[in-house]
């Protein structure tokens, strides 16, 4: 009996302690108050945020990679004069071409 009485006094304790009703979280925690609003517009905003984040950090990362398409024409150039399909001349010329832009 004892300890019926004891849980008892430890869940109602609480609710006496509240003069006016109980249930105050109603008013301005997660109930109808203004919390309902700006909850889901909190968690969209913070979502919109790490996107951004993302999408920021990717493009950072993007352009520390150096371009290959010069590279790989050089090369190309390269293998061409080794090939002999083109000569001296012009391969100096495709070269300074390439080195221009």
């Amino acid at each position: 009996m004892l300890r019926y009485a004891l849980a008892t006094v430890l869940f109602v304790t609480p609710a006496m302690a509240d003069t006016e009703r109980y249930g105050h979280m109603m008013d301005w925690g997660y109930g109808y108050g203004m919390g309902m609003f700006f909850g889901p517009v909190l968690w969209i905003l913070i979502l919109g945020l790490v996107v951004a984040g993302i999408i920021w950090l990717v493009r950072r990362l993007d352009h520390g990679m150096p371009e290959q398409g010069a590279s790989n024409a050089m090369k190309e150039l390269d293998m061409r004069l080794a090939r002999g399909e083109i000569d001296a001349e012009d391969y100096s010329a495709r070269k300074k071409l390439l080195s221009n832009s």
